[in-house]
């Protein structure tokens, strides 16, 4: 069974207001939509940064008269990191797929694969930040507040693309010195590389679904 995505950024800020109004499980349900969102589109940075942007909108119109605003717009930031470390994760499936297979690093598209992993961490950042572009000033403030307490490359999708970067740039040297040749049979894979990463973000979501339906609930 497929699953359900979203394609549509007011309906995408309607449910993140949902979820806030509810106060309950923010982070995680921040995540689930986000990674629903983030399935329906091709996963390039201005999708990405698209997503972020309106969660974040949809965050701001669910708070209201909330009380512990920070500690809400925290659990929505690392929803949202939780989510995109998912692509991460997907990405580096990719990676060390065509790697594997030989894929040369300077013309197979490996190269622009890492180089806009390495981009991921600040178009989130900057995705938030627009995000609250149509904010007043003390939601604005607080959001950057939230922000400022992350270093750059202290997200968990920050540090599992460094991770990354450093891994596969070395594989696909490697594999572009040991068989050229291999490298040609993946050419048709990586002319669809968005896709092949949507295809296995797709798994890895389901099996995060499953394992927490499976997990016993906290009394």
């Amino acid at each position: 069974m497929k699953t359900a995505t979203l394609n549509s950024d007011e309906m995408l800020k309607t449910m993140v207001a949902e979820a806030v109004k509810q106060q309950t499980q923010i982070r995680s349900a921040v995540c689930d939509i986000t990674l629903k969102a983030l399935q329906a589109r091709e996963l390039g940075l201005s999708q990405i940064n698209s997503v972020v942007r309106n969660v974040t909108q949809g965050v701001n119109a669910g708070l209201g008269d909330k009380g512990d605003v920070e500690k809400v717009l925290a659990d929505a930031v690392a929803g949202m990191d939780d989510a995109l470390l998912k692509v991460v994760e997907a990405n580096q499936v990719a990676l060390t797929k065509l790697t594997e297979g030989g894929a040369s690093f300077e013309e197979s598209g490996v190269k622009k694969a890492l180089d806009e992993l390495e981009k991921l961490e600040d178009r989130f950042r900057e995705g938030i930040t627009r995000g609250t572009q149509e904010a007043d000033a003390r939601l604005t403030q607080q959001w950057a507040s939230v922000l400022d307490k992350i270093p750059p490359g202290g997200t968990d999708t920050g540090e599992r693309v460094l991770q990354t970067i450093t891994t596969h740039a070395q594989q696909a040297k490697d594999a572009m010195t040991q068989s050229r040749e291999a490298g040609l049979k993946v050419a048709h894979t990586l002319a669809n590389y968005a896709t092949l990463v949507s295809g296995v973000l797709m798994g890895l979501s389901e099996a995060m679904k499953h394992r927490r339906t499976a997990e016993p609930k906290m009394k």
